[in-house]
């Protein structure tokens, strides 16, 4: 079975409110997360597709440029006319000073038409002719005739391979370099070379074109100052990595791999994972007359640090706001729902003896400008104020309705209590005892001089049990010696009042049932006080009450409906349930009603309920029941 969950208005408000300000506040910032992070994506993609381009216009610029040069020297007449003579002269392996002399002219004319190609502002670091024989002519930081052992170059064989064709490759040193260049010759250079044809179109020599790294990369360089996250990888058409540099190399990513393996595009920016786990934003660009890759990447992280940046912020701008907002919503919520409680309160508050309390006001004004919450508090305070009368009228009927039911059971007492006793006195008479009955008529006439007064429902308890003792001085005439009486009535409770004629029916029941064993025959009755209510104690030395019969009888008592009980009330059979009746009529649950027989050969009845000292407090009890 499904549980209905019930909600307080402010709270059901609030949450609403809350929620709706929450969800707008969260679609706002994806969607401006969302469209910023877009922009910021397309930004850093189309920053990273022109920085590689920059970069790939300058390296291709310089290559070019090395490549135009080293073309010039090689179509060069002049340096083709002095070459061939130089190499003529020079034809052994190590240059001999008688034969230098006569070549000098060619040498210092090669300087001149290589100064002339290179230009003023020296757009290579370095020019070498070699003949093949290893004599090298070099002009540029180094200027000069040297010997060299070309076997043992690394780009020999492949610049004779390529027969005439551009072939690149890295150098770390400059040969010939002097001392005093040491910074030079610390520097990465990039060479170019390619085979040198005579004016017979036979290979005669070798051209080499050198260049400082840091010219060829200038650019890049720059743009790291600007772009410090940015990283830059320059491969050549072997797939080597010649920038950065070997020594300077910090990263085992290879971009090149990346590239095929992800079929990706040139001059097209991608986020891509690296073989560290790293994500970057990477663009590339061939040099195609070169084959070579030029790179460009950038981690993520950075890439989004605004974004990472912005969204710490719009964070604790939504938390601002949406507290603001909640506590706004807690405080209008409050104020619409303030009327509401006030009536809820009321409502609780609503109890029978508010209702029958004059002055008592549960509820004074809705105190709300919103006309539905007025007129609802106008309509509670219309219905309480319809309700008190109504109780009112209510109370006085069933207060005169509960008088009627006490003097009808207090009626009942008097026949009966007539019947039993004209029959002993029949007995006693029929025994010859004048003077006993003359006795008993007289206690007869004082005990009914009490019980015909229907004036007063509640007596004393001092006076009710006097009026007792006058039916148990009737029975000690019948019962004489064997009968004994006992009597412990506390002070404190003398003036307690009680519903009058309680305790005579169950010492008459101790009379009738108490008394069936063998004389003497005791009975006695007491008074105390005990959790702010009256006792009294009727016990008789019978003790043939068993625990069937106890039960039995309190059973059918806790069973009684009073109302039905009291249409069909007859004399006969009146004593115990007649008490157990009126109590319960007077004090409903407050009643107490008790049978004792756990002491061997005593059997003990308890009457008791709440303590009234005047009259007013006790008939203003009949106003609650």
């Amino acid at each position: 079975m499904n549980r209905k969950l019930y909600y307080s208005q402010k709270v059901y408000l609030f949450f609403i409110y809350g929620l709706l300000v929450t969800v707008l506040l969260s679609l706002f910032f994806i969607c401006f997360y969302s469209f910023y992070s877009k922009n910021i994506y397309k930004d850093a993609k189309t920053k990273s597709e022109t920085i590689c381009a920059s970069v790939h216009k300058s390296v291709s610029t310089e290559l070019k440029n090395m490549s135009t040069i080293s073309m010039n020297i090689v179509y060069s007449n002049a340096i083709k006319k002095n070459f061939t003579s130089f190499a003529k002269n020079n034809i052994l392996d190590e240059i001999e000073p008688d034969n230098f002399s006569s070549s000098r002219e060619n040498v210092l004319a090669i300087y001149d038409i290589i100064t002339a190609i290179i230009g003023p502002f020296q757009s290579a670091s370095q020019v070498n002719l070699y003949t093949l024989n290893g004599t090298c002519i070099g002009s540029g930081y180094f200027q000069g005739v040297t010997n060299i052992n070309l076997q043992a170059i690394p780009w020999y064989n492949s610049t004779i391979e390529k027969n005439g064709a551009k072939n690149i490759s890295t150098t770390t040193k400059l040969l010939n370099v002097p001392t005093k260049s040491k910074d030079i010759a610390d520097d990465n250079f990039l060479s170019l070379t390619r085979v040198f044809f005579n004016s017979s179109n036979d290979p005669e020599g070798i051209v080499e074109v050198l260049q400082d790294s840091n010219v060829i990369f200038s650019l890049i360089s720059e743009l790291k100052i600007k772009n410090p996250s940015t990283s830059f990888y320059v491969y050549n058409e072997k797939n080597e990595l010649v920038y950065p540099y070997a020594s300077n190399l910090t990263t085992n990513t290879d971009y090149i791999d990346i590239i095929k393996t992800n079929n990706l595009i040139p001059s097209v920016g991608y986020f891509v994972d690296t073989y560290n786990k790293e994500n970057v934003l990477m663009s590339y660009q061939k040099i195609d007359s070169y084959n070579w890759t030029i790179v460009t990447s950038e981690p993520k992280y950075v890439v989004f640090k605004s974004l990472s940046s912005f969204k710490e912020g719009f964070v604790i701008i939504i938390i601002i706001s949406i507290f603001f907002t909640l506590l706004l919503c807690f405080i209008i919520s409050s104020r619409l729902t303030s009327p509401l409680s006030k009536l809820t309160r009321a409502t609780k508050k609503v109890t029978l003896s508010r209702v029958l309390s004059e002055n008592e006001t549960i509820l004074t004004s809705a105190n709300s400008n919103i006309r539905e919450i007025s007129e609802l508090c106008q309509s509670f305070l219309e219905m309480y104020d319809k309700l008190k009368d109504s109780s009112h009228e209510i109370l006085l009927l069933k207060s005169e309705e509960t008088r009627a039911k006490l003097q009808a059971t207090q009626s009942l007492v008097n026949p009966h209590f007539l019947y039993n006793n004209l029959t002993n006195i029949s007995i006693m008479a029929e025994e010859n005892m004048n003077e006993d009955i003359i006795n008993i008529c007289t206690a007869l006439c004082d005990y009914f001089r009490y019980i015909t007064t229907y004036d007063e429902t509640a007596v004393p308890l001092f006076q009710e049990v006097l009026y007792t003792e006058k039916y148990i001085e009737c029975m000690k005439i019948r019962y004489g010696e064997d009968f004994i009486y006992y009597s412990n009535i506390e002070e404190s409770t003398k003036d307690i009042l009680i519903p009058k004629l309680i305790v005579q029916p169950i010492v008459e029941n101790a009379f009738k049932y108490g008394f069936s064993s063998s004389p003497p025959w005791n009975l006695k009755i007491s008074s105390n006080i005990e959790d702010e209510k009256w006792l009294i104690h009727i016990e008789d030395n019978g003790g043939c009450l068993s625990d069937t019969n106890k039960n039995k009888l309190l059973s059918t008592f806790h069973n009684i409906n009073i109302n039905e009980e009291l249409k069909t009330l007859k004399i006969g059979g009146m004593g115990l349930r007649n008490v157990y009746l009126r109590l319960h009529l007077l004090y409903n649950e407050h009643a107490i009603f008790k049978i004792d027989n756990s002491q061997k050969g005593k059997t003990i009845f308890t009457i008791g309920g709440p303590i009234y000292l005047s009259k007013e407090d006790f008939y203003e009890q009949y106003t609650q029941i």
